[in-house]
């Protein structure tokens, strides 16, 4: 304390002072009932509140969530960024939505960071299909390369003029719509486009076409992917492609020089795009935590078109051992800023991992239809992690969300449900809500 009695200045004006604190962590159970303002609340302490964290040791991630295995706020500090421990939900939760922006959002996790990391749910808390989502894109629009297992990938150092492998019976739903069609094409070896040439007609995917030259979409007459019709059928309403031999001219060969962060994906392209358009005023809320592209390798070498399979499609697959750190973040990890990241992303959203996926209940390839857990929306959309290249038809395949809940791949030119995420920062605050559809926790953003 201050004695006002002194007047002159003390002799000893340095000393140390030692202190032994006894500390536990802070679950929101214990809040002062008087002396300390605690409202409003920042987020992260009010999930912490109104849940009970269980450890996830003794869940068995080879089976999809149940009451009995996984329903609720977990913990775990086992493969995760330093050690540190994140808070995640898993299965049929009902008190994890979050209002912030204009759209509702389900709470992933507490991330390492003390960030929380929301997945878009619509304009409506019980969004399904379509309407859980901003729209549909490709990951990338290539497939012949490992290259686009990328968020970002590298400028193609090699063109080849009709790598053509027949594609074996594999059934590929395309359009119905008329399409434009040639039996002649063009290829430039500088660019390593290809375009239509001669006689081009408008046609279907059908028998009157074999031995054609196409593009996968409506009024394409030129591109780096092209297709030979072999043999066509027809599927759920659409004529598909069951044989065809595919033409791409992209080609890298180093590991570094594919997977280089120098060309945006589609998909990064997209979310950027709509964030620009419907979250920028809201950017000092949103915490730069970053997105994990892993391209760590499980076998092959992720070079041009020999047959690799990336790591979390053999975590999930084969080790049924999900995992939320960033293997190689100065590289993988896409942030804003350098300091934890790799710098290359131009806003703050990205989509969920595969791994993420797996914690929340999810199994890759399970034979159960899994809809009871809070992910599900009777739809297909994409995850952020790369699933393998398979050399028989020059095909890419990226980890997505199922519409029957699995973690399935597919090939990364497909048009699937772009469901953003984002991370808010560790100190916002709630102003009302108690996480439920009819009560979702509000951000104050003012």
């Amino acid at each position: 304390s201050y004695d006002s009695s002194i007047t002159s200045q003390p002799s000893l004006t340095d000393n140390k002072l030692t202190l032994d604190v006894t500390y536990v962590q802070d679950l929101g159970n214990n809040i002062p009932s008087s002396g300390f303002d605690i409202t409003p609340i920042r987020l992260s302490r009010k999930i912490l509140q109104d849940n009970t964290p269980q450890s996830d040791t003794n869940i068995d991630f080879s089976k999809v969530n149940s009451d009995t295995n996984g329903k609720g706020l977990y913990y775990t500090n086992k493969n995760t960024e330093d050690g540190k421990t994140t808070y995640y939900f898993r299965g049929a939760v009902t008190n994890n939505y979050v209002y912030f922006a204009g759209y509702y959002w389900r709470i992933i996790r507490i991330n390492e960071d003390g960030s929380i990391r929301i997945i878009y749910q619509g304009t409506t808390p019980n969004a399904t299909g379509s309407n859980a989502t901003i729209g549909y894109s490709a990951f990338n629009s290539m497939l012949g390369d490992n290259a686009n297992a990328g968020y970002m990938y590298g400028e193609p150092t090699t063109y080849i003029d009709g790598f053509g492998n027949s594609n074996g019976g594999v059934s590929q739903a395309l359009s119905s719509e008329t399409i434009k069609m040639s039996k002649t094409y063009s290829f430039d070896k500088t660019t390593g486009i290809y375009a239509l040439t001669g006689d081009i007609v408008d046609g279907t995917y059908s028998k009157d076409y074999y031995g054609y030259y196409t593009f996968r979409s409506v009024s394409t007459i030129s591109g780096d992917t092209m297709y030979k019709i072999l043999e066509t059928g027809t599927k759920d309403g659409y004529n598909i492609l069951t044989d065809f031999n595919m033409y791409t001219a992209f080609f890298s060969t180093s590991y570094e020089q594919a997977h280089k962060n120098e060309v945006d994906s589609n998909i990064k392209t997209y979310l950027e795009n709509w964030y620009e358009n419907h979250l920028l005023s809201y950017d000092a809320y949103i915490s730069d935590t970053g997105f994990c592209n892993d391209r760590t390798l499980y076998s092959g070498n992720g070079i041009g078109k020999t047959p690799t399979t990336y790591d979390s499609l053999g975590r999930l697959r084969l080790k049924k051992t999900p995992n939320f750190s960033c293997s190689n973040a100065s590289h993988d990890l896409f942030t804003v800023g350098n300091d934890k990241g790799n710098g290359m992303s131009k806003y703050k959203i990205g989509l969920i991992t595969a791994d993420e996926v797996a914690y929340a209940g999810g199994v890759y390839w399970s034979s159960n239809i899994n809809s009871n857990y809070y992910l599900y929306t009777g739809s297909h959309y994409w995850t952020m992690s790369p699933g393998s290249f398979e050399n028989g038809g020059g095909y890419m395949y990226n980890i997505i969300f199922s519409n029957t809940g699995i973690v399935i791949y597919s090939g990364v030119s497909n048009p699937y449900g772009v469901r953003p995420v984002i991370n808010l920062n560790p100190n916002v605050e709630v102003i009302s809500g108690n996480g439920t559809s009819t009560s979702p926790y509000v951000i104050k953003t003012s």
